[in-house]
């Protein structure tokens, strides 16, 4: 582990073990809390600097959960130490990042996986065959937001602070990003933004987002100023599928809701799934067989270069600020 971030200890050392998909033995932390936590959850191993950590022979693959603008540093760093590499989304803030961590990776002949947990649950692949079986048509439209309250405190929490990669859309944001890239398998052909900041210079706490990707179109919303809310509506020709659990479904027991409306009458389909515990097990299987899950570097690929184009054009328009 490189971080002692709350979604480890929450998270993804839980579903480790909860998945038998390895054993969690060492971590670091530049911040000093690496002793502390490793004895709050029983890790054998603690450093204070991130390249001792990576030095361990016993270490096969980390977890980065380190700011995002870490990300690309600590994952080529991992790269050239031999170890493979589950990170944190987004796994790089720019298209010129990705580049420079996948050549490292695949020099080293290590795996790369982006932490998108959500792309692990069951109802994807349920999403998928409704899509693919026709049951609301052609689609036409998708509604996808990622809301919840963050506390302004000083200091400034990481996820305000633009320096180290934060703002909604880096956070919470590129979720439904990530999602629109998976529906259609391609990149939008046009983005219009409007973002807000709490501070001229400072990170995005509000943005909307609309795009098009060939012929369907979308509304994509993230904030930290309202209530808990992670989900997303299919419209198509023929009905809509509502998905109010799509990321976040482990706040439910792993319960996700998928409700059909078409024809006047609406029907709810529940899946369950460990979605976190399926994105470990994955990792798992793909640093031991060395083959990367299908799919999985082109739709990071384009997600990456959707959040550069908002982020650009975020950048472009006159920022709105209290």
């Amino acid at each position: 582990m490189l971080g002692a971030a709350r979604i480890a200890r929450k998270a993804v050392i839980p579903a480790i073990r909860r998945a038998g998909a390895g054993e969690v033995l060492a971590i670091a932390s530049a911040s000093g809390k690496a002793e502390a936590f490793a004895a709050e959850l029983g890790i054998p191993r603690a450093y204070a600097d991130y390249d001792e950590l990576l030095a361990d022979p016993d270490i096969d693959a980390v977890y980065i959960a380190l700011p995002n603008a870490a990300h690309a540093r600590w994952i080529i760093a991992a790269a050239r130490a031999g170890k493979h590499v589950l990170c944190e989304k987004p796994v790089v803030l720019s298209t010129a990042e990705l580049d420079d961590v996948e050549d490292a990776c695949a020099t080293a002949g290590v795996q790369l996986a982006e932490a998108f947990m959500y792309r692990h649950h069951a109802q994807l692949q349920r999403l998928r065959e409704l899509l693919d079986a026709g049951t609301i048509g052609d689609l036409v439209t998708v509604e996808s937001s990622f809301h919840f309250t963050l506390a302004r405190t000083e200091p400034l929490d990481i996820r305000l602070r633009p320096d180290l990669g934060g703002g909604s859309l880096r956070d919470i944001g590129c979720y439904p990003v990530d999602l629109l890239g998976w529906l259609t398998g391609a990149e939008p052909d046009e983005v219009g933004v409007v973002a807000h900041r709490d501070r001229p210079g400072g990170a995005d706490t509000r943005m909307a987002v609309a795009a098009r990707y060939g012929d369907v179109t979308a509304n994509l919303h993230c904030s930290f100023d309202a209530p808990f809310r992670a989900e997303a509506r299919l419209i198509g020709t023929g009905g809509s599928i509502w998905l109010p659990d799509v990321f976040r479904a482990d706040n439910r027991g792993g319960t996700a809701r998928i409700q059909i409306e078409r024809d006047g009458e609406s029907s709810v389909v529940e899946v369950e799934s460990d979605q976190y515990g399926n994105q470990v097990a994955a990792f798992a299987r793909r640093v031991e067989h060395g083959v990367p899950e299908p799919g999985g570097a082109a739709l990071t690929r384009r997600t990456a270069a959707a959040l550069e184009r908002i982020e650009a054009a975020a950048a472009r328009a006159v920022p709105a600020g209290r």
